[in-house]
C-alpha cells in the first residue's frame, strides 16, 4: 500500500524498509521469535512468504465474515507440533504478549491444492483441506467455547454451504469420504 501525501498514515501502510515481521514460535516450551519476509497486509492482517495467495484472499474475507478486524492476526508457514510430535492436520494459534495480536502457523507439509472428499448432510463436496483448517483455527478466535469437532464440521459446512451455516446451533453431520 503507498503512503498517502496526508500527515494521517494507514495503519496497515508498509514503509520499504518494513518488509519483514518478527513471528512468534513455541519450541520447547518457549517462545521463540523468527525474522520473516512480509508479502501482503490487508487490514490488520500480515501475511508472510510462502502463505499461498489464494489462501490469502480466502483468509481476508473470512476475517472480515466473523467481525475479528479489530485483531492484528500473523499468518505464516511453518513446522507445527502436537504433543510434541509434527502434524500437518492442524493451524497452530498462539496469542502474543502485550496485546500484540494472535500468530497462526500454517503446516508447510499441507499443500494448498490439497482436496478431500466430504459428506455433508448427505451430500458430497470436494474442499481444501487448509481452508478447512484454516477457518476452523479463525472460528477457535470467535467461538472459544466450542469444540474443536464442533470448529471443524462448521469450518467444512461453512466452505462447502455459504455463511449462512454459522447460525445453525449445531453443526451438520460431515464425514471424511475416500473417493
Amino acid at each position: 500500500m503507498k503512503r498517502a501525501s496526508s500527515k494521517t498514515v494507514p495503519i496497515n501502510w508498509i514503509d520499504d524498509t518494513e518488509r519483514y515481521i518478527l513471528v512468534p514460535r513455541m519450541e520447547r516450551k518457549r517462545v521463540v521469535k523468527k525474522l520473516k519476509r512480509l508479502i501482503r497486509v490487508k487490514g490488520g492482517c500480515y501475511f508472510t512468504q510462502g502463505v499461498p495467495l489464494g489462501l490469502i484472499d480466502f483468509i481476508y474475507r473470512a476475517v472480515l465474515k466473523l467481525g475479528l478486524r479489530d485483531r492484528k492476526l500473523i499468518f505464516s508457514r511453518g513446522s507445527v507440533k502436537l504433543n510434541k510430535r509434527p502434524t500437518s492436520n492442524i493451524v497452530e494459534v498462539l496469542e502474543l504478549d502485550w496485546d500484540l495480536g494472535t500468530s497462526f502457523i500454517i503446516p508447510m507439509k499441507r499443500r494448498y491444492d490439497t482436496e478431500h472428499h466430504f459428506i455433508i448432510d448427505g451430500t458430497k463436496y470436494r474442499l481444501r483441506l487448509m481452508e478447512i483448517m484454516t477457518l476452523s483455527a479463525l472460528l477457535r478466535l470467535k467461538h472459544a467455547g466450542k469444540s474443536e469437532l464442533w470448529r471443524s464440521a462448521m469450518a467444512a459446512s461453512i466452505i462447502a454451504r455459504g455463511w449462512g451455516e454459522i447460525a445453525r446451533k449445531e453443526p451438520p453431520s460431515v464425514s471424511r469420504s475416500d473417493g
